[in-house]
Parts: C-alpha cells; sequence; structure tokens
C-alpha cells in the first residue's frame, strides 16, 4: 500500500486505487499525484462501472478513483498518438453525454445557397449547463453575441437591424435537451415574453412604417404561445447542429443506419437517410469523430407520374473532448437539388476551454 500526502493509494490488479477522501476534488487530486486531471478522468472513465463515471468532478458516493499503473501513463499519451488509443463507450455501446459543468464560447459560421445567392453569417454562442432532473433530461442557457456579422459586415440596413433587434430578446435562451443530447424543448417561454414587451416598446419609438410592422406581427405570431415559439425556433441552425442527438446507441461495430431531419428550408424539415459512426480510435489530437454521411429522401416523390425524384446529401462531422464528451468543433452540410439548389453551410468551433465544476 502506499501513501500520497496522506491520502491512500493501493495496487488493485493491473490498476492502482486512489481513495477519495473528504474535500478532494478531481483538480486536488490530480495536483497531489502530479497527473494532469483529464488523464485522471479518462483512465478512471475507461475502467469503472457507469454510475462512478466522471464527469465535471468526482460524485458524491464515489469513493475510489482507478488509476493507471506508473509505467503505463506515458504509454497511454502514445497510444494517442500512435492511432490506437480506443473510444469508450457504455456498455450498451451507448456515446455518454457528460456535459455537466459545461461553459463555452463556440464561433459559428452560417453559409447559405439559393441557387446563385450566396449569404454567411458570424456570430459566437455560449453554452452553459444549468441542471439534470431525475429523468436525465439537461438544462442548457443558451446566449449569442450581439457583433452579429451578415456577408461578413455589420447589419446596416433597417431590415437587418430590425432582425437582429427581435432576436435579441431570445437570449438567454434555456432549453431541454434529452439523454441523447437532442434539444427537445424551451424552458423560459415566459421570459422572453417579458423581453419582448420591453423590446418592442423601442423598436416601435425608434422604427416605423410596413417593414417594423411586419416584423413586430411576425414575432408577435411566434410567441402566441410556447408552442408556436418552439416551432418557430426548430429551425435554429446551431440548435439544431449542436444539439443533434448523437450521444445514442451504437453498435459493437461503432456505426449503424439512421434518419435524420433538417430545416434546410425555413419551417420545413428535410429527411436524410445517413450512416452514423464513432471512430473506433481517438484523432491525434485526442478528439473523438463522429460522423453522419447520407442522402435525401424525397416524401413527395411519386414514380406513377413519371418524375424524377430529388436529390440531397447530408453530411456532419462532431470532434468531441474524450473526457466529457463535449463538442468541441463540428461542420455540417446538407443539400437538395431542386429547381433551384439549396445549400446550407455550418461550422462551430470552440474558442474557450471552461468546464467548471458543480457547487
Amino acid at each position: 500500500m502506499y501513501y500520497i500526502e496522506g491520502s491512500e493509494m493501493s495496487s488493485y490488479d493491473k490498476h492502482r486505487i486512489y481513495k477519495i477522501r473528504v474535500g478532494d476534488t478531481l483538480e486536488s487530486v490530480a495536483h497531489k499525484l502530479g497527473i494532469d486531471a483529464r488523464e485522471l478522468r479518462r483512465y478512471h472513465n475507461i475502467y469503472c462501472p457507469i454510475p462512478d463515471l466522471i464527469e465535471a468532478d468526482f460524485k458524491s458516493h464515489l469513493e475510489l478513483l482507478i488509476l493507471a499503473p506508473v509505467n503505463s501513463v506515458n504509454a497511454e499519451k502514445k497510444s494517442i498518438e500512435d492511432g490506437t488509443a480506443k473510444v469508450v463507450l457504455k456498455n450498451d455501446y451507448t456515446l455518454p453525454f457528460l456535459l455537466r459543468g459545461l461553459d463555452k464560447k463556440y464561433k459559428v459560421h452560417y453559409t447559405s445557397e439559393v441557387g446563385d445567392q450566396v449569404d454567411t453569417i458570424t456570430t459566437e454562442v455560449n453554452v452553459k449547463w444549468l441542471a439534470v432532473d431525475k429523468n436525465k433530461f439537461q438544462l442548457f442557457e443558451i446566449n449569442k453575441a450581439s457583433n452579429i456579422y451578415i456577408n461578413a459586415e455589420k447589419p446596416d440596413t433597417m431590415m437587418d437591424e430590425l432582425g437582429a433587434k427581435t432576436a435579441e430578446i431570445l437570449y438567454p435562451l434555456k432549453i431541454v435537451v434529452d439523454g441523447t443530447g437532442k434539444w427537445v424543448d424551451i424552458y423560459n417561454y415566459n421570459e422572453i415574453v417579458t423581453r419582448w414587451e420591453d423590446t418592442k416598446r423601442e423598436i416601435l419609438d425608434y422604427y416605423e412604417g410596413e417593414v417594423t410592422n411586419a416584423y413586430i406581427e411576425h414575432t408577435e405570431y411566434a410567441l402566441e404561445s410556447s408552442e408556436t415559439l418552439l416551432a418557430s425556433l426548430f429551425s435554429d441552425y446551431f440548435l439544431r447542429a449542436f444539439f443533434n442527438g448523437i450521444h445514442v446507441g451504437y453498435t459493437a461495430n461503432y456505426s449503424f443506419e439512421n434518419k435524420i431531419s433538417f430545416p434546410l428550408e425555413k419551417n420545413e424539415e428535410s429527411l436524410f437517410t445517413v450512416e452514423q459512426k464513432v471512430a473506433p480510435y481517438l484523432e491525434v489530437s485526442g478528439l473523438i469523430k463522429v460522423e453522419q454521411k447520407g442522402t435525401y429522401i424525397d416524401s413527395s416523390f411519386d414514380e406513377s407520374f413519371g418524375f424524377e425524384p430529388w436529390e440531397g446529401n447530408y453530411s456532419a462531422t462532431y470532434f468531441l473532448d474524450s473526457d466529457t464528451y463535449c463538442i468541441e468543433n463540428m461542420n455540417l452540410e446538407c443539400s437538395i437539388d431542386y429547381h433551384e439548389p439549396i445549400k446550407i453551410a455550418i461550422t462551430i468551433d470552440s474558442l474557450s476551454d471552461k468546464i467548471e465544476t458543480e457547487s
């Protein structure tokens, strides 16, 4: 048996075991042992039972921390560099959803192509974890920065300014996410309605005319009920791309066939059949790679009338932190070749690396 600064650590099969004491945190133990906290969490999560998985910090019931043998720490780092570090799934091949304590900022870039018209929007979004309930539904707060750039320029037309102003009432937006990481509901509808009353007065004091009235009418229709707001926000590209439900059960070969819907057109869902897979081994960067690739399903196609089905493609790639399974960056493209081709491209990149422990 070994002793590390007053705390017990003993040999256990091929692992070492650290006995967690009152007041210990992941960071404090990492400091005591001289091991990176991410490496401590990674190794423990590979070999521990599912209930003992470490998320942002130790769970209250956790008594033992599983440590790598002394000579295996460098080997673990080398296995990542060599591409032989295995991705850890749960016993049922589910990709874990461990975002407790998340508080992370992302740069988001959208490109929309309709025929020859190309438009781009760039902004920043902060995603913060708030709580989890007994049914594993989690609450997140979404904040979007006010510095939105449309086609690389700040909004300078009345329509752009009105659009940005009315969008501000949504934030901070609190959303409900299920156990697969899929966004399913809005939590703070009443707060948003209250914010709108103040914003509406500001708009009427500053703007006037038919365009202003149209924006107010459109906004009030969306805010008529929590259901109408949810339906309106289902076309939000960030929410749909980021909270896409990738934390599901895979198979022994890390892949399965899935159906993905995405709002390629405003207020309309486009359906795609995709192969969804997790790369079995970590990237050289130490990240987990998840891919969804497939083709469009033309639900309106009717061969009896002699029409050819519309064609389209869907491709999304996610790179996740291998300890927290949080998105570090991702890109998504989907398209349909209508009479006028439509294509949407979304990239999301982490601007911070902030995971705070729960109080």
